[in-house]
């Protein structure tokens, strides 16, 4: 058994706040880290309590790939509100992440997770929708709604909102893949086929999210009173269409959106700068 393998989240922890207490860098303990994290990053296995313990470790040893990896598991796997956790009888209490970089956008990025799913849960009944009762031909216009969310609300995933509150998101993802609707309708209007709609939804929502992103909250960082500069904007916005130019791990928008550490003002002038690009 290797070294990494005997020692447990809570030795780590000792290590930070010794870290803490004496003021080394966590510079040096990088190398080690990555192998412990190596040997011990099972989050399936581990559970959400582990996961949630180690955030920090990942953060403060500048670790991009593992804090990436664990915040995207626990907006994923997590229920309800996500908090950081200490190990059991961990008594320093100020060994923290600040809200900004930690709870508020994990909680953040699981409601849109949420929104997400709904949304593309919600797309195909809006067409239905849209085309209206009067363009059917037949009297199934209602009916093939009523088969919609029934099958939703059977594969105990509707209402959405009620649900997620107390199951994963991947709960829920996993929950539709039993869902089954026939076709209803008995014209080429309210006759949908819904499976494939919800295929593409627990996709979109599967593939949303990678994560945060330590280097977007580094670089969108500024010290107070100072302003942006060229440098800055370069750094933080979007390029060909890409937002992780300047990265260590790839990812999309949503975890750039949700890294932000700066300004809002400043992220909203980025966004509106990469929508005038692509109109």
């Amino acid at each position: 058994m290797k070294f990494a393998d005997r020692v447990d989240i809570d030795c780590i922890w000792h290590i930070i706040n010794m870290g803490d207490k004496y003021l080394f860098d966590g510079e040096i303990l990088q190398g080690f880290f990555k192998r412990w994290y190596a040997a011990n990053n099972n989050l399936d296995q581990k559970g959400v309590d582990f996961a949630r313990q180690l955030a920090l470790p990942c953060y403060v040893f500048d670790h991009a790939q593992g804090f990436a990896d664990v915040t995207k598991w626990l907006a994923y796997n997590a229920e309800g509100h996500i908090t950081e956790k200490r190990p059991p009888g961990f008594k320093w209490k100020h060994l923290h992440l600040a809200p900004p970089e930690f709870v508020g956008p994990m909680n953040a990025s699981r409601g849109r997770l949420r929104n997400v799913l709904h949304k593309e849960l919600w797309k195909s009944a809006e067409t239905l929708m849209h085309r209206g009762k009067r363009s059917s031909t037949c009297t199934h216009w209602e009916k093939s709604f009523a088969n919609y969310f029934y099958a939703l609300y059977t594969a105990d995933v509707y209402p959405i909102e009620l649900k997620c509150a107390r199951a994963s998101i991947n709960t829920m993802l996993s929950r539709l893949d039993e869902f089954y609707c026939p076709k209803g309708g008995c014209c080429s209007i309210c006759t949908v086929d819904w499976e494939p709609a919800v295929e593409h939804a627990q996709t979109m929502t599967s593939k949303y999210f990678d994560g945060l992103c330590i280097d977007c909250m580094g670089n969108s960082r500024l010290p107070r009173g100072v302003d942006p500069d060229v440098k800055y904007w370069m750094k933080n916005g979007s390029s060909s269409g890409r937002w992780d130019q300047h990265c260590r791990i790839k990812h999309g928008e949503p975890t750039w959106y949700h890294s932000w550490c700066g300004r809002d003002e400043h992220r909203q002038r980025l966004i509106k700068a990469k929508n005038d690009d692509s109109d």
